[in-house]
């Protein structure tokens, strides 16, 4: 592959990315959910933060709320390695509060860049 498409591949990328982590830390400033694809499962999560967990590595903590059919899902808390979301989407539903037993100094969390 020619050096310059690369390089245009990874800047595209690296935009993709950014555009995630906007649109994660706009979603948990506005309680709205989102809908995401992770580990072939379609999820409708309440986001509360977002950040780098001790692996280093960028994440979503956030509230299962339902699993779209056919993906049944159980709800609760869960971490989502952002590098492993796909299509996601920001939904016009939104959530008043913040669920039972969320930490917004989660101290799993080497930094967080947004919390609820």
């Amino acid at each position: 592959m020619d050096l310059v498409l690369v390089d245009e591949v990874w800047k595209n990328v690296e935009f993709m990315y950014s555009k995630l982590l906007e649109d994660l830390s706009g979603a948990i400033g506005a309680r709205r959910l989102i809908q995401l694809s992770y580990e072939n499962k379609i999820l409708v999560v309440e986001p509360h933060l977002v950040g780098k967990n001790k692996a280093d590595e960028d994440c979503l903590y956030g509230w299962i709320s339902v699993g779209v059919e056919p993906h049944k899902a159980e709800t609760g808390w869960r971490v989502f390695l952002l590098k492993n979301i796909s299509h996601f989407k920001l939904l016009e539903k939104s959530f008043s509060k913040a669920r039972p037993g969320y930490d917004p100094y989660d101290n799993r969390m080497n930094r967080i860049y947004y919390r609820f």
